[in-house]
């Protein structure tokens, strides 16, 4: 008697019970465009790809890369590339199923790869806000990159609009 007792408590158990919800991938895509601000002004092209998880319908992060192309950073009529490596987090807000207002914030390091800035390298920081309509962001931030070169440190300031898909 004992043992079915048991046993019904365990089957019983078993169905009032539910399951966690499921961290999930959380991939996107971004392409963008920075207009420079203060002293060391530079427009700049954004392409940005980030790979993480959706740890919620609140909260995801993830890994950051991409290539920001410098519109005549040292030299007029010649660009510089430079490689973002961040960390990415995003709060989002849903308002309904397919919208959601976020902030996002992205913390990381700009390294120089072209031959006008391959002694660069610095600190990035770009909190923004956006909304999220189904797959696609909209998103618009301040990206501040401190940079050193050679000993010699300064800050770069733009502000920044991307367009994103995310899947």
């Amino acid at each position: 008697m004992k043992k079915i007792t048991l046993l019904v408590i365990m089957i019983v158990t078993a169905f009032t019970l539910n399951a966690q919800s499921l961290v999930k991938y959380h991939g996107e895509v971004n392409a963008g465009y920075s207009v420079g601000i203060g002293t060391f002004a530079t427009n700049r092209v954004n392409i940005h790809t980030i790979q993480g998880v959706d740890i919620s319908k609140y909260f995801s992060t993830g890994v950051g890369v991409g290539l920001d192309y410098y519109h005549e950073l040292y030299e007029k009529g010649k660009g510089e590339l430079v490689l973002s490596l961040f960390l990415n987090m995003k709060g989002y807000l849903p308002a309904t199923e397919t919208v959601s207002p976020f902030f996002s914030l992205d913390l990381g390091v700009g390294i120089g790869l072209t031959k006008g800035v391959d002694g660069m390298a610095g600190f990035i920081c770009t909190p923004s806000v956006g909304v999220k309509l189904s797959h696609c962001t909209l998103q618009v931030g301040y990206n501040m990159q401190r940079n050193s070169e050679y000993g010699f440190g300064y800050t770069m300031g733009s502000i920044q609009m991307k367009l994103g898909y995310i899947f």
